[in-house]
């Protein structure tokens, strides 16, 4: 059984997010050999990254750093949940990933999931890229939510198509 962490890239109040996760946690229960377990950014306190050395140089030695760094290697993938914000990632999604030391992610099989009135496809670009760099094994396939046509009166309403798009994006990192 493959364990894959979703890591919710925002921790507004209010955030579309918390929805885009129960249906990844739903859809991945459809998945044969799929198992998911949610990390929510909430729940970490890292401050703006400033240690001495990067992370490539030195793991973060920060208590919340390395809890971060120890829940993402003790899966087998990653999804990363993202809103877009003024064309990018959210920076509270940016920090946590500078914590992270490019091993942990190295070869991981890394799925992306963005969220906005444009599906959050800029924030997904930036995100690959950010991701690459750490020499993740991103999915090529993504999945992109529209917040004016998958959402009706604020409540996630996903249609079958991206039901099938999420589950073979899990079954690809599985």
């Amino acid at each position: 059984m493959a364990s894959v962490a979703i890591i919710l890239g925002s921790v507004r109040p209010g955030r579309a997010g918390d929805q885009v996760v129960r249906w990844i946690e739903d859809q991945a229960r459809q998945v044969e050999g799929v198992q998911t377990v949610f990390f929510d950014l909430r729940d970490y306190d890292l401050p703006p990254f400033a240690e001495e050395m990067p992370p490539s140089m030195k793991a973060p030695e920060l208590a919340e750093a390395v809890r971060l760094r120890a829940n993402l290697e003790a899966n087998d993938a990653v999804v990363f949940v993202t809103p877009e914000y003024n064309n990018s990632i959210p920076g509270v999604l940016k920090n946590a990933i500078d914590y992270v030391p490019p091993a942990s992610l190295k070869d991981k099989a890394v799925g992306l999931v963005g969220y906005s009135w444009h599906g959050g496809v800029a924030a997904l670009g930036h995100l690959r890229e950010i991701i690459a760099t750490l020499g993740a094994a991103i999915a090529e396939q993504q999945v992109s939510i529209n917040l004016g046509s998958d959402f009706q009166d604020g409540v996630f309403a996903p249609s079958e198509e991206l039901g099938v798009q999420i589950r073979e994006l899990l079954a690809s990192l599985a």
